[in-house]
């Protein structure tokens, strides 16, 4: 394809395709002009989102020239060049389909259910569903509107961007369609010694009072790639009194470290926890009634309210 040159005002621009003209009136005029054009820093942007352009927008004649491609591709339509007919020619993307069922990836099942969208003939899955199968950690942030598949922000994962290996135990739920160490709790947001942890990113459990109930424990596969994990670990405002509890980090199987053990009304225990190569993560609680000592996946006799937090979790 040639490439048209236009001296402007002592710049020399190469616009490829084209241009867009904002206003004024259509010629056919062919061959080259020189033309005073004034650049003022304009910016492109589509439903208040900023397009980046290598050719910079100019002023020329009252009208506002940008390069069609980029101001296409903005828009959501295909942009070609007919070099036979010399125009550009612009089409308008089809709304996109979308087929549920099962899907692979590389080989690697994922859940089924998936929607899979197929757009100007690609198919796209979502972000989840490709995190699933290359199991790795999947994490949003909502308010910045990003997306992680692997590595997160420099401020730490989430604990519930990572897959559950294995649990032991029951988790609280936050209603009867989430149970987990990482949807919540049953009674309000977790509160140590008066402190309320409301950011959701905890692991939570409350025992029952009705009948025996399995100290927790949780494993995550973090795959060697982080080297720190934090949080903040006590008991429940809402427990009963009559225990203590104890957290216990393992990684690969080896004790990385273990809390005190904590009561009611103790301010929270900070953790932090060196875990460089550690691909298997377990999170383990155990809980003591009198001498007796109740650990990760054993059963506590019935009578007792025991709510621990281990608060803010987060793997750096």
């Amino acid at each position: 394809m040639k490439k048209w040159k236009r001296t402007l005002s002592g710049y020399v621009t190469g616009l490829g395709i084209g241009a867009l003209c904002f206003g004024g009136l259509t010629y056919a005029n062919t061959g080259m002009m020189t033309i005073a054009a004034h650049y003022a820093n304009i910016k492109l942007l589509t439903n208040g989102t900023t397009i980046n352009t290598a050719a910079q927008p100019f002023i020329f004649n009252h009208n506002v020239y940008v390069p069609v491609s980029t101001v296409a591709h903005g828009l959501g339509a295909s942009v070609a060049w007919n070099n036979a007919k010399r125009q550009v020619e612009l089409t308008a993307n089809p709304p996109a389909t979308i087929r549920r069922g099962n899907m692979d990836y590389a080989g690697l099942p994922v859940y089924n259910g998936t929607q899979t969208a197929y757009y100007r003939g690609y198919p796209y899955v979502s972000a989840f569903a490709l995190a699933t199968a290359l199991n790795e950690p999947y994490y949003v942030n909502y308010a910045q509107r990003v997306a992680y598949i692997g590595r997160g922000p420099s401020t730490g994962m989430p604990i519930q961007a990572f897959y559950d290996v294995r649990d032991y135990g029951a988790y609280a739920m936050l209603h009867p369609q989430l149970a987990g160490p990482t949807y919540g709790w049953a009674d309000g947001a977790p509160r140590i010694d008066g402190v309320p942890y409301p950011n959701a990113n905890s692991l939570v459990w409350s025992s029952s009072t009705k009948g025996g109930s399995q100290v927790p424990g949780v494993e995550y596969n973090l795959q060697g790639h982080y080297s720190q994990l934090t949080g903040n670990f006590g008991l429940d405002d809402a427990s009963d009194g009559k225990e203590q509890v104890q957290l216990t980090v393992s990684g690969n199987g080896k004790q990385l470290y273990q809390s005190p053990w904590m009561g009611l009304h103790q301010p929270a225990a900070p953790v932090s926890v060196d875990v460089s190569g550690v691909r298997l993560l377990t999170i383990g609680f155990s809980v003591k009634i009198g001498a007796k000592v109740y650990a990760m996946g054993q059963s506590m006799p019935a009578g007792y309210a025991v709510n621990i937090d281990f608060a803010n979790v987060n793997v750096h």
